[in-house]
């Protein structure tokens, strides 16, 4: 997809992030998830190819084309951009030799702006949307999450946070947030002594201490206060 105007933002499961403005344009690969879209009052115009066949396989197994660089950008991109509309405006093929013909000019047409663009690098100063979530998601344990209004902070739909955040923790994120919500009960229990098992339950955003000591023992095996004094000792 090539950026035709506008400014926005590309995400991908890899970790790789930037931004995108006239002239960039990235490669998309089958069961490679990403994200992307027109930063906040933007425009975004674009124009997208979407191929198949054995010389694009070719060329991925070349190296030629890589998920590990899908964010490229050319320098005067208005050529190519007409150009690209030459191509996409040309007559539907009819028959196998139109077909494959039209795929080979527009692999030439490919390799061409892949020889005059510039690939983009991840944006070592932009924080991991990965990293800002985990802080999110474990920095006030008291209060409820809103998971749909951190989505969007982080420039997605919930749905696409979730799948995203999943396949790099290997866990959901409210799974995420409870793992990181009972570590830090099993640390208060044997090292802040002077805080009862109700600070601690309230703490961690329990408003009735039975259904903390409850959820407690289902994860641990035991109640706070039985883990208290089995730690505690262990510490002193």
């Amino acid at each position: 997809m090539m950026l035709g105007d506008g400014v926005g933002f590309y995400r991908d499961e890899n970790g790789f992030q930037c931004e995108l403005a006239k002239g960039y344009f990235f490669l998309t690969f089958p069961g490679h998830k990403l994200d992307n879209g027109p930063l906040k009052g933007q425009k975004w115009g674009e124009l997208y190819v979407g191929f198949s066949g054995d010389i694009f396989k070719l060329a991925q197994r070349r190296k030629i084309i890589s998920p590990k660089h899908p964010v490229w950008r050319l320098e005067e991109p208005t050529l190519w951009i007409e150009k690209l509309q030459v191509l996409l405006q040309s007559e539907t093929p009819l028959t196998q030799q139109q077909d494959f013909r039209r795929a080979v000019r527009f692999f030439d047409f490919l390799l061409d702006m892949l020889e005059a663009a510039q690939p983009i690098q991840n944006n070592p100063h932009t924080s991991d949307w990965f990293d800002l979530a985990c802080q999110a998601i474990t920095a006030d344990l008291h209060h409820k999450i809103d998971w749909e209004e951190l989505a969007t902070s982080l420039g997605m739909s919930y749905h696409t946070f979730r799948q995203y955040f999943r396949r790099r923790a290997g866990i959901s994120p409210l799974q995420y947030r409870e793992k990181h919500r009972f570590e830090l009960a099993s640390y208060l229990l044997a090292n802040a002594l002077h805080h009862s098992c109700q600070d601690i339950a309230f703490v961690l955003g329990y408003t009735n201490p039975d259904r903390f000591s409850e959820q407690f023992k289902k994860r641990f095996g035991i109640p706070p206060l039985e883990y208290r004094k089995q730690h505690s000792n262990k510490n002193k």
